[in-house]
């Protein structure tokens, strides 16, 4: 009986090789599914350091705009708008200084733009994302 044994296990050896479901019967194949592994690991640690960054800002810029209409129809000044927009940027976890933020009066239109920079630290190296947020309002109410 032990004949037959190994001529069934050649027979499945090759295949399995014809077929294409194994590199090799000896683990050959385990450092191209090693390597696939630590890019997928690779690929999800850096999609959780980025994703929190954009995702602020993406909120940011929809309550910036919801901010900035609420502003021109109620006809804030300049100084009380930079305060509900520096507010709003810390509700959102948004680092912004005063000066981040620019205020335009352009033919009764209120125009807003808002630059900043996130750093993000990946494990071997630094990268700074920039983001910007634009809004605009007519003045007054209709």
């Amino acid at each position: 009986m032990a004949p037959i044994f190994i001529l069934v296990e050649s027979d499945m050896s090759r295949t399995a090789r014809k077929n294409g479901f194994f590199v090799d019967c000896e683990g050959r194949g385990t450092f191209g599914c090693l390597f696939s592994l630590a890019l997928l690991l690779g690929g999800v640690f850096a999609g959780t350091k980025m994703f929190p960054p954009y995702y602020s800002a993406f909120s940011f810029e929809t309550d910036l705009k919801t901010e900035i209409s609420r502003a021109g129809a109620h006809f804030y000044d300049d100084e009380r708008t930079v305060r509900e927009i520096l507010d709003l940027a810390k509700r959102n976890e948004v680092t912004l200084e005063p000066d981040d933020v620019k205020l335009q009066h352009v033919a009764g239109q209120l125009h807003v733009t808002v630059d900043w920079a996130v750093p993000v630290d990946f494990v071997l190296f630094e990268h700074t994302f920039s983001f910007n947020a634009k809004a605009s309002s007519y003045m007054g109410t209709l």
